[in-house]
Parts: C-alpha cells; structure tokens; sequence
C-alpha cells in the first residue's frame, strides 16, 4: 500500500493539522506502509523515518498576495504549490491520497480522475466555499475529527463523515518527573505552575486565563503562568499583563519543539485551555491530559469530546468561573490527583495512535 499525505503546512508551520499529519504521518510508515508527505520548503531538518519520504517544494506564502481576504491569499498560496507539487504526484501511484484542507479538494479530485487514486480527506473545521458541497460528496472517504465536527459538515453538505479523532503520542506525552533544572532556569519557587500551550490568536482565549491569574493573585495565592506558543496575539497579551500589574508571574516562552513540551508540563499543576471559539478538537488538551495535567477548558466545540470526565469545563469568556476552578484544584490536591490519573487514562484508551491508525485501517480496509 502507498498512501500520499498532502499538506503544504506540515512542513512549515506548528499546529493541530500539522502535528495530525506528522503523526499519521509516522504510525502509518511504522506499519510497512510507503507513505509520501508533500509539504512547504522551509528550514526545517525533517525526520528520517523508515517507509516515509518528506517531499517539501517550493509555493508563494500567502502574504505575497494582494488582501482580497484570507480566504483568497490561502487559496493563491495552495494553488502556487499545487503548481509544483502536481509534477511530482504525476510520476507516481497511490492507493490513497489524503488532504487536509479544502482548498485542496479541486486537486484531489483530479488526482483521482487521472490516477485512479482513493481519496481521503480529514476534515478539522468549516473553511466552506462555493463548490465544496459538490466536490465533498465525491470524496471516498470524508473523515471528521470530532462529532462536533461532523455534524457540521453533514448539516452544510447533507453527507454523514466518518469520525476519526486526532492521535495522541501517548509514548511522547506522558508523566515525568518534574524537570529540576528547567525548574531552576525558569527561577521557580514554591508557586503552583498553570500552563497554555497553544496559538496566540484571540479565540484562544488565553486573555480570560490571564484575568482569572490576577483574581486569585489578589487572594494571595502564589502562582506562575506559563504561556508557551506565538502569534499575532501575543503583544495584547503581553499588555494586558503589564495593565494588570502581574509581568513576574506571567512568563511567555515562545514556541517550543513538542519533543521539549513533557519537560515543561512535569512541573505544571493545572493547565488551562480556555477556548472562545468551536473547537473541532483540542490536541494540546489531550497532550496535557496524556502528561497527567489536570484540565480546566471551554464547553465548546469538539473540546467537551476530549476532556470528557477526566477535567473541568467551564463555560467560556468566564474568568470568575476559570478562578474559581483553578482554586478548586489548587486546594484540593487530591482532586487534582484524581483527575490527573483519569485524564492520562481517558487519552491512552480513546486517542492513543495505535488506536487512531487501527481506525483508520479498519475503515478504508473495509
């Protein structure tokens, strides 16, 4: 079997998407299966992993063209690599060809025509244009991350996808020893360690996190945020903490590579998702919950799919309801302990990859 996973971003940027196709990527080439990833130039230093080939090719970023709106510059940008990518895919034959995104369905559907090809698309959000409808329904086989997901799609498109859940690296994301000498250069005390790790864009959220920060500080309970990821988010962030006065117990680190992320959550206490937007999934929820993290997140979306019992959810925009939370826990270290055990429990036996990819098989085998 040789399966073709076609997704410009994978390669470029860090995200839920990419890291899916990255891990599909990896546990289907682990099973025998020649696997061929098409992604974006980038400086990145790819893994060289046994029965699978990174292809990344030149394409025009989306900011070199003019702001006719978003939808139009993702649309040029996958279109400038489809322009250097179709050449390649030609000289080849797959099984099954997979994409990620809909603006790529127009290729897929000639890949199908001219090569006889399955096609696959994992679906994670709603980008509907003109034409989707149509092209969705000559899909082969149309999977959705979550139930929230696919009853968006089946309500727009009329169509029932298949619901296949992000993997989880439960091998990668698991509990650790709390990491002393990252403990040390983060010049950690006694505080109690909330932590977010995700984009910074507003409908992450992040800002109600930060508010509910300042609630309890003003209790007198001694705590640390640390705020992991990039975006163009980041400086309203970093404003409201100054306009907050609490710049030395909020801590932004960047991105860091998901091989470094247990380091930082074996010193966590609770980790904080708190979403505004409808979610289809939430990997760095369950990456959190595979550590053993206790989650506070967002009655939105896919999330509640991911968290289920094993956290708290809270419903969104709430800062009170966030602090009040986090000092539940905080003052209850055997709650915190409990769902600790029950989060890394829950991912291990719903979205672990050895879980995911026999899914996935059973279901195109079928």
């Amino acid at each position: 079997m040789k399966i073709a996973l076609y997704n410009l971003t994978t390669t470029v940027k860090n995200g839920g998407i990419e890291t899916f196709c990255w891990g599909l990527a990896r546990n289907l080439s682990s099973r025998g299966i020649e696997v061929d990833l098409y992604g974006g130039n980038s400086n990145k230093i790819f893994p060289s992993i046994k029965n699978l080939r990174v292809i990344p090719l030149p394409y025009i970023p989306r900011d070199k063209f003019p702001n006719f709106g978003s939808r139009f510059r993702k649309f040029m940008e996958r279109l400038s690599f489809c322009y250097h990518a179709f050449p390649q895919i030609r000289k080849n034959r797959y099984n099954f060809f997979c994409i990620f995104k809909p603006f790529d369905l127009p290729l897929a559907l000639l890949i199908k025509k001219i090569k006889s090809s399955k096609i696959i698309f994992f679906s994670g959000g709603t980008e509907f244009f003109i034409g989707y409808k149509t092209m969705a329904k000559k899909i082969d086989f149309f999977f959705s991350c979550s139930k929230f997901n696919a009853k968006q799609i089946e309500d727009y498109c009329g169509i029932k996808p298949l619901i296949l859940p992000n993997g989880i690296d439960t091998e990668l994301f698991k509990p650790l020893q709390p990491a002393t000498k990252l403990k040390e250069f983060l010049e950690i005390d006694e505080e109690k360690i909330l932590i977010t790790v995700c984009r910074l864009v507003g409908w992450k959220g992040v800002q109600y996190g930060v508010k509910a920060l300042k609630i309890l500080l003003e209790k007198g309970y001694k705590i640390k945020y640390l705020i992991i990821g990039e975006g163009e988010y980041r400086r309203n962030l970093e404003k409201l903490v100054k306009d907050l006065e609490i710049r030395e117990k909020v801590l932004f680190l960047g991105n860091i590579e998901n091989s470094q992320l247990p380091k930082y959550y074996s010193l966590a206490h609770i980790a904080i998702f708190p979403s505004i937007a409808d979610e289809t999934f939430g990997i760095s929820i369950g990456e959190a919950m595979a550590c053993g993290v206790p989650v506070i997140s967002t009655k939105v979306g896919g999330i509640p799919e991911v968290v289920g019992d094993a956290g708290i959810l809270v419903n969104p925009k709430d800062e009170n309801a966030i602090a009040q939370s986090l000092e539940h826990l905080i003052t209850n270290p055997h709650i915190r302990n409990e769902l600790a055990m029950r989060a890394r429990k829950r991912i291990i036996n719903l979205f672990s990859w050895e879980i995911i990819i026999n899914k996935f098989l059973e279901h195109i085998s079928a």
